[in-house]
């Protein structure tokens, strides 16, 4: 069923951390990124055609058609083909980061699944559940968003009567006859729902990520908590208990460096392109955009905005968890605590006092702070626009 994912927590039939993935994976297999079991051959050569023609032919079409028809380009038109150009540059850099790092996939699956079981009450895995299902929720949201753009694109060109992104296209002449208009603009429409959708998956992945990540750690901090409050267990008991919570504070790093890799270069990549094309899609909004494809502009700039925004924002979230992790620790009720017990938990709060975190390329912090800085660069471009009056000289 196709809303199984979404589904109410029900104690006999819980979620698990790998599940936060699911809808995820269906994308993967349509997009030519997960090899079924069978018919390898047929579908590495049908993922490897419907590769080139997302990132490769779109590009160089996109600049065989500005070589041939900038002259006939209003300035809405232009603009709308720049900020398409520049983000279908950066659309294969991520597909091939997340491809050349897949193994990392595979093992962070792989550890949320050991660190399920260490959910073994049900309020905790009540929590994981709901934290899939919000993942899952995330990835359809994004879905709706990168396909609103696409066809509230489509649909503004259509009624203006020119095609929606001007890509070059050697088969159809879209000017010959009405028909060889709607071939043209279909195919374009078909071809860039394929490539939104390779991009949403370069964009989503990082957030489940982060968020089964935060869950993990919120209840390793409840375990913390809870630690010598068993009037029951002797010493040697808490011991183990706290040995279990170093283990799982140990999953969770490992976890962390496994998914590092392809997020400090997908998020990279993603910052170098966000602030040109949020500024050109400003410029287009403010300056040039009628109703139609203004509301196509927006749809686009929310695309743009979910980018990077949100993972940014639970990385801020990953380092307060952090802290309130290392809080829990020192405040747990260990002053009556055997040596042994003690001179654990001190490796464990040494241990757990360098937060998880992530960069973007190794060259600066994934945090809201950075995203910010990166956005404001497309208010500089709208400002510089605006002074040197460049909006009248386009026209």
């Amino acid at each position: 069923m196709l809303f199984n994912y979404l589904r109410k927590p029900n104690p006999k039939n819980l979620l698990g951390s790998p599940d936060a993935f699911r809808y995820f994976e269906y994308a993967m297999f349509c997009m030519g990124w997960q090899s079924p079991a069978t018919y390898k051959i047929l579908y590495y050569i049908t993922s490897s055609l419907l590769f080139a023609w997302c990132a490769v032919y779109l590009p160089i079409g996109i600049i065989i058609s500005c070589k041939k028809d900038i002259n006939t380009f209003t300035p809405n038109e232009l603009l709308t083909v720049l900020q398409l150009f520049f983000n279908s540059l950066g659309m294969p850099f991520k597909v091939i980061f997340f491809n050349v790092y897949i193994s990392g996939f595979y093992k962070a699956k792989k550890l949320m699944s050991e660190m399920d079981k260490r959910c073994t009450t049900l309020e905790e895995r009540v929590e994981v559940h709901r934290c899939v299902v919000s993942c899952n929720k995330a990835y359809l949201i994004y879905q709706f968003i990168y396909t609103a753009y696409t066809i509230s694109t489509f649909l503004s060109a259509a009624l203006s009567g020119k095609l929606p992104w001007r890509i070059y296209n050697p088969f159809v002449d879209w000017r010959a006859s009405r028909s060889s208009f709607w071939n043209a603009a279909l195919n374009e429409t078909a071809l860039m729902l394929f490539a939104v959708t390779q991009s949403l998956m370069s964009d989503i992945y990082p957030l489940i990520y982060g968020l089964i990540l935060r869950v993990h750690i919120k209840l390793l901090r409840l375990r913390v908590e809870k630690l010598c409050t068993e009037p029951g267990k002797s010493d040697a008991e808490n011991e183990q208990d706290l040995i279990k919570c170093i283990k799982d504070h140990k999953l969770i790093i490992e976890y962390a460096a496994a998914i590092r890799p392809a997020i400090s270069r997908t998020i990279f990549i993603q910052f170098l392109l966000i602030g040109i094309c949020l500024g050109l899609s400003m410029i287009n909004l403010l300056f040039f955009s009628d109703i139609w494809t203004g509301l196509a502009t927006v749809a686009y700039i929310n695309g743009l905005m979910v980018q990077t925004f949100p993972f940014c924002f639970v990385c801020d979230l990953l380092k307060t968890d952090c802290e309130l992790l290392v809080s829990a620790i020192f405040h747990s009720n260990w002053i009556h605590s055997s040596r042994s017990y003690k001179s654990t938990l001190i490796y464990f709060l040494k241990s757990s006092q360098k937060s998880i975190a992530f960069t973007a390329g190794s060259v600066f912090p994934i945090s809201t702070r950075s995203n910010i800085k990166v956005a404001k660069l497309a208010f500089s471009v709208v400002t510089f626009v605006n002074q040197l009056n460049l909006d009248d000289r386009l026209t």
